[in-house]
């Protein structure tokens, strides 16, 4: 294979096709560390008590639930183990005196992360219908209930110290497996600040009248912003709105009762400035004279002059109200001017939608099955397939914007 087939890897102006910044990419396999490959140390202990005036301080667990967590908060997802290169790693702390009890609650199923929602956020869906009957708890490792909800609540730890939503499948859930209402008020009011600050939305799935009914009570002692996140879904089809329905594992016992049926919505008229799921090819055949989408170079502009090192940049995430906001000023082809919102985390949420809601994502469907082939390649193997993938194969237009 030669770099110099690819006209972009010419020096000279003509062969770039007037690209005014030509892509330099240099590949050097000794500085390549695969995130994965990387072992984390944990040499603190967890210390929880339900008590406890820091209910949910962050402790750095490992795989209780699937990805780890760096030392700055960032998951790190495993892209090997999700290509099938390599198992899932398991929970590692084994000095911490509950290791046995938080490996007993991740067999259970009942909270498991799944990905992000269509705003960039880490998604929590929890199961009501998986939480075991309390003689069941009684008579194992807990002993007790309140010991069993709070190694459940411990497992969130790992998750909160980024802008997350939660996924609630209220069915299955009986007077011998819930929770004691004591305990929920205990734990919200003890609950460390940046469970509550993080969490952007809850969605209880299948509400029954009841907490329809209570939660006017439960409103007059709880904040105002909080319950502002709570969204009732009394169908599986109302989630296609907020989430990845691919991606959300719904329990067998949830489909059962309500199959998902898609909510019918009227097409919207495709016009020419929209800049939103439609594809690459349809937005630069509407900006004459462009090679790079005017959202892609104002979003990134932004973001280098202002945002190179502002904490959790393309990590945490902003109002949605907001993205939405500006999502159809895009759409309908007015100018959008990020220095007046003074926020890098929408511009950097905007450009994330972006590439997410492509109607063909960027590595493109045709080369999606010589990606998912890399994991069976060793690892200078892979990097010379990238290479080819990214400079012989991929398309001209989706070149330009990596």
């Amino acid at each position: 294979m030669h770099l110099y087939k690819h006209p972009f890897w010419n020096n000279s102006a003509e062969n770039r096709g007037g690209i005014e910044d030509a892509p330099q990419l240099e590949y050097d396999e000794h500085d390549i560390h695969l995130i994965a490959d990387r072992e984390v140390e944990d040499d603190d202990p967890l210390e929880y008590d339900i008590s406890a005036s820091g209910i949910g301080d962050t402790s750095k667990n490992q795989g209780i639930i699937k990805g780890h967590i760096t030392s700055d908060g960032i998951i790190d997802d495993d892209f090997e183990s999700e290509l099938g290169g390599r198992e899932t790693t398991e929970f590692h702390d084994t000095e911490d005196p509950d290791y046995n009890l938080l490996r007993k609650i991740a067999d259970y199923g009942i909270i498991e992360l799944c990905g992000e929602d269509k705003f960039g956020r880490k998604t929590i869906v929890c199961s009501a219908c998986r939480l075991p009957h309390e003689d069941i708890i009684k008579h194992s490792e807990f002993k007790t209930v309140d010991k069993f909800y709070n190694c459940l609540l411990k497992t969130f730890d790992q998750y909160v110290d980024m802008d997350y939503v939660i996924i609630y499948f209220h069915h299955g859930l009986r007077s011998y497996n819930r929770p004691s209402y004591g305990w929920l008020l205990n734990a919200y009011f003890h609950l460390d600040r940046k469970y509550k600050k993080n969490l952007k939305a809850l969605y209880i799935v299948h509400p029954t009248k009841w907490i329809k009914f209570l939660w006017p009570f439960l409103r007059s002692i709880i904040s105002a912003k909080f319950s502002s996140k709570l969204i009732y879904i009394n169908r599986l089809g109302q989630l296609m709105e907020y989430v990845h329905m691919d991606n959300i594992k719904i329990p067998p016992e949830v489909k059962a009762i309500d199959p998902i049926m898609p909510i019918e919505i009227p097409p919207a008229e495709v016009k020419p400035t929209m800049k939103f799921h439609v594809s690459l090819q349809f937005i630069l055949d509407h900006e004459p004279g462009e090679t790079i989408p005017m959202i892609v170079r104002q979003t990134i502009d932004y973001i280098k002059s202002v945002g190179l090192n502002e904490p959790g940049i393309f990590r945490r995430t902003t109002l949605v109200s907001l993205i939405k906001q500006v999502q159809e000023k895009y759409n309908r082809g007015e100018p959008v001017v990020f220095q007046q919102y003074g926020d890098v985390h929408l511009a950097a949420c905007i450009l994330k939608t972006f590439l997410r809601d492509l109607t063909e994502p960027l590595m493109t469907y045709r080369l999606y099955p010589e990606l998912l082939g890399l994991s069976a390649l060793k690892r200078h193997n892979q990097i010379n397939v990238i290479r080819d993938l990214i400079i012989e194969k991929l398309p001209t237009e989706n070149y330009h914007i990596l």
